[in-house]
């Protein structure tokens, strides 16, 4: 009979057997289908008559209270765990989980528990206790859970196993007698435990076969009466096993097996798999005895994983964030991951590394040449939409890769940019080793005449070769790849964003500096406008002296006056020539500025106003000189004068005081002051230095003079005062401070 109706399994579909609706059990016990609600019995197994006094047909229909004794009903449906019950009068150990809105009870016949073995089995824990608090390795502790779990079950045969990354299994520790040979340091491949079967030790941690040979009992019904289906029975403690695991134990030559899942930290870390020659039946204490001693096994597998993996990660943590120093020490990118210690392979178990930035690749240690890494970032960045990518076996992904196995069998690849082909790449070899395989892990070929595939019958060691597999990466390795990458992420980030400022500041100062040189040119073009015209009205002024009163003594004066004007005017060009010149450099010409000469100069050029109005110019001069640029001190003074001689009063003769002085804090000042018309301050206000701004009605008034003294002033580091009443005068004040003859240039 086969587990199931108008289904065959094989190795061809086994990987999709549904064990959960295996229609039989195994014969050491019964089962019972019951509804959830009523308790009352939908199926059960055939084997019934053996433990109770009723056939299968007697039971069915009727609620389960019909097997209590009366008022001695003990049974509570909710409780997951083993219970005592009494049924007909008889003890049993009594299972239930619920599937599919149905309540599954299983029973088996209560078992006595000696108080001598109940001491001893105490005595073995207690023993195993202190043994792995002892031991440091994962295999000296696998070794002892081996030894006190034959103890227990009384076994031919312990074998620890645990799954590697792709479902095979490593036997990493056993305990035997010589009734069966060794698989100590063999591999199981993947298909021994296929993955229904896998799914099956993680929700089911015991699964005992006391008997390969034994006869399957039927459910019956099939068909749940109620549903219509098979009822789902993956979790129960009797369910038969699936018929091709039943030839496989065969085939190892044993007739007995009792499995325990060691489950670390939720997941399948791997198998205790026990073997015996004779068929053997385990009690429920042993059981629960020895998955206790799984369950403890399993936290020291996660106590020693915990601290390797945190030591590990620490190491890795510290150098990682040294490389981040370096960085941010202002160091480049590839001087500090790859010419400082410690470096890029520092952070991993990798041989290799390189980083795809900017078009361009750097390495250090084993790694493919530099166009074959390019290469692999195309293959990336087209076939990985991952931001992080790590393969054991990359020829396997990309077959390309196999041409350079020797350095690049495993690849740890982190994302920069996709689009850009940018990656922190890290390398691992291929491992140079053999595994010894407990017979051809290869499928077997078709054997029966109905062309169905079936286990292997051969055990023999099998010796593999290794080939174009590295050693995995491990979640350290990964975690603190993706927390460097997040920190390089963020520092290039940041410097570009440095770098952007800065080429912004750059930007603003540049277009600043060509503002201030368009106003510097606009102002020597007033300054020419400005500083000429008076010489020029002079000039006129002559001119028409001369044709008024023509003679030899006139044309004498005239001339006289004209060149020494025109000698000043030329003088000014001159320098005006230097300015410009030296703009272009950025920098303006300072030098010690005699003051009576620069007045006197002043005068002549304004000789003819200052003869025609009477004026009289005076000075007080404490400082001598100036150490200033010339052109902007000529500038101030002209424009301070002619203001004093073109606003004054038509009442009396101007007068022109100018001064200079120097206080105790070493500031340096200089005054004109003059009895002209004077202005209403508080009227003018800001207006004042404002450009083409007039107060007062004159034919050569632009509004020109006080707006460029004021810009003068401020590119000299200084500020002007103004003291006017109306009618009375004016005085400027300027407060040169601190000079800054660069800044002129930035005015």
């Amino acid at each position: 009979m086969q587990n199931y109706q108008n289904h065959q399994v094989d190795l061809s579909n086994c990987d999709t057997e549904p064990i959960h609706l295996i229609g039989r059990i195994q014969p050491h016990g019964f089962l019972l289908v019951l509804d959830q609600e009523t308790l009352q019995i939908e199926q059960g197994s055939q084997n019934i008559p053996q433990f109770l006094p009723f056939a299968l047909e007697e039971l069915l229909g009727k609620p389960l209270t019909f097997l209590f004794p009366e008022k001695t009903a003990t049974f509570d449906p909710t409780v997951p765990e083993a219970q005592f019950v009494v049924l007909a009068n008889a003890p049993f150990v009594a299972y239930t989980h619920v599937s599919g809105g149905k309540l599954v009870l299983e029973c088996e016949p209560s078992a006595p528990y000696p108080d001598t073995q109940k001491m001893q089995h105490n005595t073995l824990l207690y023993q195993l206790h202190n043994k792995l608090n002892t031991v440091y390795t994962l295999e000296r502790a696998a070794e002892a859970v081996a030894d006190t779990l034959r103890t227990i079950l009384a076994y031919d045969r312990i074998d620890v196993t645990r799954f590697d990354q792709e479902w095979n299994t490593d036997v990493i520790a056993e305990s035997r007698n010589e009734r069966l040979h060794s698989f100590i340091g063999h591999h199981f491949p993947a298909t021994d435990i296929p993955s229904p079967a896998r799914q099956l030790l993680l929700h089911k941690h015991v699964r005992q076969i006391p008997d390969v040979d034994a006869q399957a009992v039927e459910i019956t019904p099939y068909l749940n009466p109620a549903t219509g289906k098979p009822t789902n029975i993956l979790r129960s403690e009797f369910r038969n096993p699936s018929e091709i695991h039943l030839e496989y134990i065969r085939n190892t030559g044993v007739a007995a097996t009792i499995s325990f899942s060691i489950i670390v930290k939720d997941q399948l870390w791997g198998v205790i798999a026990c073997h015996h020659v004779e068929p053997i039946y385990i009690d429920v204490w042993r059981r629960q005895l020895c998955d206790l001693v799984t369950k403890a096994f399993a936290n020291t597998i996660s106590s020693m994983q915990e601290k390797r993996d945190q030591e590990q990660f620490n190491r890795f943590k510290v150098n990682e964030q040294t490389l981040v120093e370096h960085l941010n020490n202002g160091l480049g990118m590839e001087k500090a991951l790859f010419d400082q210690h410690p470096n890029l392979l520092d952070i991993t178990e990798s041989y290799g590394a390189a980083l795809l930035l900017d078009s361009s690749v750097t390495t250090i240690g084993k790694t493919p040449p530099a166009q074959e890494i390019k290469e692999m970032a195309q293959w990336l960045s087209e076939h990985v939409s991952e931001g992080v990518f790590y393969t054991r076996q990359l020829s396997q992904e990309w077959p390309q890769a196999s041409t350079y196995s020797d350095t690049a069998s495993g690849l740890l690849a982190l994302e920069i940019s996709r689009y850009n082909q940018e990656y922190l790449l890290f390398f691992k070899p291929e491992i140079q080793e053999t595994r010894i395989w407990a017979g051809n892990p290869e499928k077997p070929v078709l054997e029966d005449q109905n062309l169905h595939l079936h286990p292997r019958k051969s055990f023999e060691q099998w010796v593999e070769v290794i080939r174009g597999k590295s050693e995995p990466w491990t979640m350290n390795e990964v975690e603190i790849t993706q927390i460097l990458l997040k920190d390089l992420i963020a520092i290039r980030l940041r410097n570009q964003a440095s770098k952007l400022q800065s080429l912004n500041q750059e930007l603003q100062l540049n277009a600043e500096q060509l503002r201030t040189r368009n106003a510097q040119l606009e102002d020597f073009a007033y300054i020419i406008s400005h500083n000429l015209r008076s010489p020029l009205a002079t000039i006129k002024s002559l001119h028409q002296y001369y044709i008024a009163e023509p003679g030899e003594e006139s044309a004498a004066y005239a001339m006289k006056n004209v060149q020494r004007v025109s000698d000043n005017m030329s003088e000014t060009i001159d320098d005006l020539n230097v300015i410009l010149k030296t703009h272009l450099v950025k920098q303006l010409p300072h030098e010690e500025v005699p003051l009576a000469e620069l007045i006197e100069k002043e005068a002549q050029n304004l000789a003819t106003l200052i003869e025609q109005t009477g004026a009289q110019i005076k000075t007080d001069l404490e400082e001598a000189s100036i150490y200033i640029p010339k052109l902007y001190l000529e500038s101030i003074l002209h424009n301070f004068i002619s203001n004093a001689l073109k606003y004054r009063s038509p009442d009396r003769a101007p007068e022109v005081l100018i001064r200079s002085w120097r206080t105790s804090d070493d500031i340096l000042h200089l005054s004109v002051a003059d009895n002209g018309l004077g202005m209403d301050l508080q009227r003018v206000g800001d207006k004042l230095f404002g450009l083409y701004k007039v107060f007062h009605s004159h034919e050569q008034s632009k509004g020109l003079g006080l707006y460029l003294t004021k810009m003068q002033v401020k590119a000299l580091g200084g500020t002007i005062e103004v003291e006017s009443q109306e009618g009375v005068g004016t005085t400027f004040t300027v407060h040169f401070g601190e000079i800054d003859y660069n800044s002129a240039s930035r005015a």
